[in-house]
């Protein structure tokens, strides 16, 4: 089936900008092309069932990133959606089907494209691949050139598998929210019994999840199938010894929102013999976050500084807390090293940043190497930034370079660089820049402003900074959606960066007098 596919002028790209493209760039030419399907040669009955379009479309950047660039890149691409449908609390009180919205614009949201996305790839892992992809072609026969629904995909499922699925639409399709589980873990070894307790805590009914859960014995996986129907439920395996590693969603396609309680050891291991993404990038995060206090978690973190794929390279690197002494020394060696042989230009550009945090004058060399020849706009601008650390005259030299016209990621770095080193006539250009744009223009300059704010012993500058957050925080189409609240935040930050300078005083009542008027304002 062929039809004509629009795309935005943003999917063209130039020889440089393609230097740089990831995925996410290229999977919505994916998600547009599967429409000729789901969408075009079967069309969603109603905006209520916008999810036979959407969602399947969604699905299918991922099936694309599997087919084109492995596991891993689908992994990491399905991961990412996930989290932001996880991180927006609006958002879980809505059903994937709806029969009620305001206009058909309220269809167009996390959970129609990103939780969509993920349910189909949940039922695509229950059903198993032969069984979902032989529903999918069913579906297109029976309802080609005309429309269909929810229902009727659960129909064609049903026929091609032989299996009841009704429980599954009315939870995920007719329902609204997501599991929030704890997982908790105990091993007998009297009884030579590993038990799993998984406890739901969400507002609600308990989902029904089956799911895989792998009991790594001698360095290899014990499968268990198992289905959660209660808001609390402990499974058991019998063992010859206690497991190294206990891998609860296996799969790691389960919705749900999870807290993990197995120990740092666990997390380690799981790094080193779990197959997917998702495994190293919960154990990577394990490790991020006791890195300043655990040696085994700093190894960890070094470790993924090298991991197959380059977005666990990019994390590990942006996770870095570099002013923590230990953390230092032992990535220090690492990052200089990969920074002369790492190929990937966003993992080589995080690298370039988490060295630039050491400020160590023997690093300048090799980052103005990059600045200067490598074909990456991305590492060229995370050069830039790591200059500013490393000697903060020169980047602001450099920087000027690329006030007019210059690439995005050149831009935004000359920006970050007069934000953190720069002076008054740095101040100058951001605010010039800053009333000349337009719209939505003006939210590129607002970051850069208000570091500016509390950095810049200047009344003058603080003044005129606050003047234009306290403007536009009392507009009503901001205000709406809580900028209000982000302005006040930022102003209170300003003047609280500016005690002990010589004009405190003077822009703490600045401050507190563009505050009271972005109260007082209705």
């Amino acid at each position: 089936n062929t039809t004509a596919t629009l795309h935005g002028e943003q999917v063209q790209m130039t020889d440089k900008e393609l230097v740089d493209r990831e995925y996410s760039s290229e999977s919505v030419i994916a998600h547009e092309l599967f429409h000729q399907w789901f969408g075009d040669y079967v069309t969603a009955e109603s905006w209520s069932n916008l999810t036979v379009n959407e969602s399947m479309a969604d699905f299918s950047e991922g099936l694309y990133a599997e087919y084109k660039y492995g596991q891993d890149a689908a992994d990491a691409h399905n991961y990412r959606y996930l989290q932001r449908y996880l991180g927006s609390k609006r958002d879980v009180t809505k059903n994937l089907v709806r029969f009620h919205y305001d206009t058909q614009e309220d269809m167009f949201d996390l959970v129609t494209y990103q939780k969509g996305g993920a349910i189909v790839q949940m039922l695509r892992t229950y059903l198993g691949d032969d069984v979902f992809f032989a529903g999918l072609q069913k579906y297109l026969q029976d309802n080609k050139f005309g429309n269909g629904e929810a229902h009727q995909m659960r129909l064609a499922m049903e026929a091609v598998s032989g299996k009841d699925l009704n429980w599954f639409y009315n939870q995920w399709y007719y329902g609204a929210g997501h599991p929030v589980v704890s997982i908790d873990y105990a091993w007998d070894a009297a009884a030579k019994k590993q038990s799993v307790t998984v406890k739901q805590t969400q507002d609600g009914h308990p989902f029904e999840l089956p799911f895989t859960i792998d009991y790594y014995v001698n360095g290899k996986p014990v499968h268990q199938q198992v289905t959660m129907t209660e808001a609390t439920q402990t499974f058991t395996m019998p063992l010859a010894t206690k497991p190294m590693l206990v891998n609860v969603d296996a799969d790691k396609t389960l919705l749900w929102k999870k807290t993990d309680n197995k120990p740092l050891t666990e997390f380690a291991y799981q790094y080193k013999v779990a197959p997917r993404f998702v495994d190293r990038a919960e154990a990577l995060e394990a490790a991020l976050a006791k890195q300043t206090t655990d040696a085994s978690a700093r190894s960890l973190v070094v470790s993924a500084l090298s991991d197959k794929y380059y977005q666990l390279r990019v994390a590990a690197a942006e996770g870095l807390k570099m002013d923590n002494k230990d953390v230092a020394k032992a990535a220090a060696p690492v990052l200089r090293k990969l920074a002369t042989t790492e190929k990937e230009p966003h993992a080589l550009a995080a690298v370039l940043g988490a060295l630039g945090q050491l400020k160590d004058k023997k690093d300048e060399k090799l980052v103005t190497k990059e600045l200067a020849g490598n074909p990456s706009l991305t590492v060229q601008g995370a050069a830039l930034r790591a200059l500013g650390n490393l000697n903060a005259p020169e980047a602001l030299t450099r920087a000027k370079a690329y006030e007019v016209d210059a690439p995005a990621p050149l831009g935004a770095a000359m920006l970050s660089v007069y934000a953190r080193q720069g002076g008054a006539a740095q101040w100058a250009f951001i605010r010039d820049r800053f009333d000349a744009a337009q719209g939505q223009g003006k939210f590129r300059y607002l970051g850069p402003m208000n570091q500016m704010l509390g950095r810049l012993d200047d009344p003058k500058a603080f003044s005129e900074d606050v003047t234009r957050l306290q403007q536009m925080a009392m507009l009503p189409q901001l205000k709406a959606y809580g900028y209000d609240k982000l302005a006040i935040a930022a102003i209170q930050k300003g003047a609280e960066a500016q005690k002990g300078k010589p004009n405190a005083a003077q822009n703490q009542a600045t401050a507190d007098a563009a505050v009271q008027a972005i109260q007082a304002a209705k």
